[in-house]
This record gives C-alpha cells, structure tokens and sequence, in this order.
C-alpha cells in the first residue's frame, strides 16, 4: 500500500508541475472510480478501505502541492 501511495505522491508532482488544479480534480476522482470498485469486487468495502482511498487521495494531492510550489520559481519582486 505504501508503494502505491508513493507513486500516487510522484504522479501528483508530475502533475502539479505540468498542470493546473483541474487536472489534479480529474486525477483524484478517476483514483477514487477505479479503487472503490475494485475493492468492493475483490473483498468487502469496510471502513478501512475508504481511510486507505483517503490516504491515496491525500497523498496524491500533496505531490500535487509540492509540484505546483517547485514550478512556481522566485518572485519577480524578490
């Protein structure tokens, strides 16, 4: 789980370096269409699963964060 979280948080940096917030809505909610039906197919969808979904999401959006902050570069005022 850790693994996938991980390239969650790197795709997020890709993202956010490349796009805007739009995009980084899209990604979120096609990771929260593909894993809750996956989820509910293999095993039973319980309360775990969903913290699991939050974890991913929130680490998606994190790397998103981060790419957008290193994209940004210096103020031209500074």
């Amino acid at each position: 789980m850790l693994l996938i979280a991980a390239l969650l948080f790197a795709l997020g940096v890709l993202e956010g370096w490349r796009y805007r917030a739009p995009m980084v809505v899209a990604s979120s909610m096609l990771i929260a269409l593909v894993c809750l039906p996956l989820w509910a197919l293999a095993a039973t969808l319980d309360a775990g699963k969903v913290l699991v979904l939050l974890a991913y999401l929130a680490a998606h959006q994190s790397g998103f964060l981060v790419g957008a902050y290193l994209s940004a570069g210096p103020h031209p005022d500074r």
